[in-house]
């Protein structure tokens, strides 16, 4: 274990310029901390609670969450690689996404209404069976991210490009969408369009 997380509990504290490859953190209690420009990869997050928390510039890759806590947690120009968010303690969950890469990601079966996703790369994600309604995908590109039986009523969509989403699986109502990009929701129909 490095010497920065030898402790349980951490209240408003700065921890930058971290490389962390592999290490156990798990059980512990992050209030109002700051992660900047720290890499965690293949780190054990199991049994943690993050509280009012951000990473900034920061990069998760392939992440160990199980009964992980993330209440008001906001990812800022961070790298989301491979990170299974299923594997979280559901209650309290709140999230919030801008200038993020978020690659390979499953939110699958988590409440995440309201949810802000702000200038993100959301590439090979997986939105299934879950309540998005209200969420923001303000300029968001969603190549190849699939959203599967999700709540998308009142999600705006308005400003987002490359999504494929079926209205026939998928609960769309009062959403918001632009043209050209919203032609997508055709596909499904299966039909041609001249």
């Amino acid at each position: 274990m490095i010497d920065d997380f030898e402790v349980q509990e951490f209240v408003e504290r700065r921890f930058s310029n971290l490389d962390v490859v592999g290490e156990d953190i798990e059980g512990k209690y992050f209030e109002r901390c700051t992660f900047i420009k720290c890499t965690f990869s293949k780190c054990n997050f199991s049994g943690s609670e993050f509280s009012d928390c951000v990473f900034d510039g920061c990069e998760l890759s392939l992440p160990k969450l199980k009964n992980c806590s993330l209440k008001n947690v906001n990812f800022k120009t961070t790298k989301l690689i491979g990170v299974d968010f299923t594997k979280c303690i559901v209650s309290f969950l709140e999230l919030s996404f801008s200038n993020c890469l978020i690659d390979t990601c499953n939110f699958s079966m988590l409440p995440m209404k309201n949810t802000p996703f702000e200038k993100c790369v959301i590439r090979e994600c997986t939105f299934g069976d879950m309540d998005l309604s209200n969420s923001t995908f303000n300029n968001c590109d969603l190549e190849r991210t699939l959203f599967h039986n999700a709540k998308l009523d009142k999600a705006d969509f308005s400003s987002a490009n490359n999504y494929s989403i079926n209205p026939l699986n998928n609960s769309i109502k009062g959403a918001k969408f632009s043209l050209p990009a919203a032609t997508a929701l055709l596909t499904a129909f299966e039909i041609e369009l001249k």
